[in-house]
């Protein structure tokens, strides 16, 4: 498919890559806090409420099987043979899981081999091909298996990349492709290695090799992509890369000037993937090498770094084709996951005494998801239509709204003076994060600030977590009768507010009602709506509460936040302590 077909008409790079939208304007970085109390348009609020009763896709909570490939090493750095499943826990948000199949070694496996062709490292390609053939060859090895069990793809890149071999199981058509190597061009780093974990580890049926882009030595058509938001079709081993360990194996120095994307993206395209990553940095002296950036990302993998010189890559390719062929696989059943979008911690640890494990430190049930800080894994929604199509699940809405209609909240006279002060304007209640370096208990905690409404000048970022309260009388109640007057606790009953009525939604963002597929369509913001009533009376007047989270999808985090918030705000104190994921 030539690039006129692709959906994004922008220019493209291997084929996949759009141009960054601009970022919102300047106009867009406020909102008045009664705008937000009172609520944004009713409107949208009607047309993208998220509700049970909402037709789309149901997420159900059935058992996933999550695989997870590790390596073993000891106090000197050297890996660890034997290890059986006995010897491995593996926990699930703090949960330990049941292990349902363990490997000794990861002989079917995909290798995706990277080799940075770019001007600066001209002088190196000669020992990177005979570091290369040995590779092959020790990667490929194996006594007890039929051929086939290890897939090999190469992909030199410059400012432009090709494939050219993908996923052959004979180590000398990959040998071949490596005589074909040759220098030239600037350097794409990131581009081409979110390239390849989009294209090279795509599952597939037909196996001849795919053309990414011109470059290396001829041209060739521009392979489509599907998005990463189109239904699934269900798992079959017939595929290439299905059941398989993935491995991306990168030869560069670091070198960055020619990438449309960030280094943060790659990690979203890896974790999705569950890819390990290698990297072999190499010294060429260019000003522009980001060395640190590469090992972030490596390690986040589960991998690692090896600085090499030329002399160093026959040793170090043969340490990383060891080290490939004894890595641990085993895959673990994820059931009664609540919400399949949000990100998954875990972690493998073994009764082996002085080893040390690594491993990826999560997972996404379904693929894209969302952490907890926002970042997307799996790619980000690129408009409002994807927003939705990945957040609508009635059985998550059902379950939060009966978490949030369990809470309840004792109060005390200092939430009764706040409520009093609710009849001069509804209270803001925004989360933020202090980052101050001599307050070690603080820091990269949030905090929360208190706004009173009212003055007519106060503003909130957009992107801020806010919640709002204001009082709802009852038709006909005095204007300051929204305390009774009585002392505290005398009427003998506990003063405990309860939620009402509450209602979980997704919504646009104030401003951003764009339709035509660019950035501002895809903000979006959950929220939690509800009522707080005291039980006891003596708060007659109800209080309303509406908690926004933008470019967050609903999840448990909204309810626990609600929480967090009107302890903070109300100085009240929750019953029933929101319980973890």
């Amino acid at each position: 498919m030539s690039a006129a077909h692709s959906s994004d008409s922008s220019p493209q790079l291997f084929g996949i890559f759009g141009r960054r939208s601009k970022p919102l304007v300047a106009a867009m970085a406020v909102v008045s806090l009664v705008s937000f109390v009172a609520g944004y348009a009713s409107a949208q609020e009607k047309e993208q409420d998220t509700r049970a009763s909402v037709h789309g896709p149901v997420f159900e909570s059935n058992v996933r099987e999550v695989s997870v490939v590790f390596r073993v090493v000891d106090k000197k750095g050297q890996t660890v043979p034997d290890i059986t499943a006995k010897d491995i826990k593996i926990e699930d948000e703090g949960a330990v899981r049941n292990i349902t199949s363990f490997s000794a070694d990861v002989a079917h496996a995909q290798v995706v081999v990277l080799a940075d062709v770019s001007g600066s490292m001209s002088t190196v390609l000669e020992p990177l091909a005979g570091a290369l053939f040995t590779f092959a060859d020790l990667v490929s090895k194996d006594v007890d298996r039929q051929p086939g069990d290890v897939q090999l793809s190469l992909l030199p890149f410059s400012d432009t990349a090709t494939l050219l071999v993908d996923r052959t199981s004979d180590p000398e058509e990959f040998k071949e492709a490596v005589t074909r190597l040759r220098p030239g061009g600037a350097t794409a780093l990131v581009d081409t290695i979110l390239a390849a974990l989009r294209v090279a580890f795509a599952q597939k049926e037909t196996p001849p090799p795919r053309r990414i882009a011109g470059g290396g030595g001829g041209g060739g058509a521009l392979s489509p992509i599907p998005s990463e938001f189109r239904p699934r079709r269900a798992a079959n081993l017939a595929f290439s890369g299905a059941k398989r360990s993935k491995f991306l194996v990168i030869f560069t120095d670091a070198g960055e000037n020619a990438s449309s994307h960030r280094w943060a993206d790659i990690a979203s395209q890896m974790l999705g993937r569950g890819v390990v990553m290698y990297s072999v940095a190499f010294d060429s002296g260019t000003p522009d090498s980001n060395l640190p950036m590469l090992s972030n990302v490596t390690h986040e993998s589960g991998g690692k770094v090896y600085r090499a010189r030329a002399g160093d890559l026959q040793r170090v390719y043969s340490q990383i084709a060891r080290e490939i062929r004894s890595y641990y696989a085993l895959t673990f059943a994820a059931s009664d996951v609540e919400n399949p979008r949000r990100w998954r911690q875990i972690r493998v640890t073994t009764s082996r005494p002085g080893a040390t494990i690594f491993a990826r430190n999560g997972y996404c049930p379904e693929a894209p998801c969302q952490k907890p800080d926002g970042a997307f894994v799996g790619g980000a929604p690129k408009n409002w239509n994807q927003v939705v199509a990945i957040s609508r699940d009635p059985v998550l809405i059902f379950s939060l709204k009966q978490h949030l209609s369990d809470l309840r909240f004792d109060y005390s006279a200092e939430t009764e003076q706040i409520v009093r002060q609710l009849a001069g304007g509804p209270l803001l209640i925004e989360k933020t994060w202090t980052t101050d370096r001599h307050h070690s208990v603080l820091a990269n905690k949030p905090l929360f600030l208190v706004h009173q409404a009212g003055g007519g000048n106060q503003s909130v970022n957009i992107d801020a977590e806010v919640c709002g309260v204001s009082l709802e009388r009852e038709p006909g109640s005095a204007p300051d009768a929204n305390v009774s007057t009585e002392s505290f606790r005398k009427s003998g009953v506990e003063p405990t507010l309860r939620v009402l009525d509450p209602e979980i939604r997704l919504s646009r963002r104030p401003g951003s009602t764009k339709t035509d597929g660019s950035e501002q369509d895809s903000y979006f913001q959950s929220q939690a709506v509800f009522i707080l009533q005291d039980q006891s009376g003596r708060i007659p007047s109800r209080l309303r509460v509406q908690c926004n989270r933008p470019n967050f999808l609903v999840s448990q985090d909204l309810v626990r936040f609600a929480v967090q918030a009107l302890e903070q705000g109300l100085k009240v104190r929750v019953q029933n302590p929101v319980k973890e994921p």
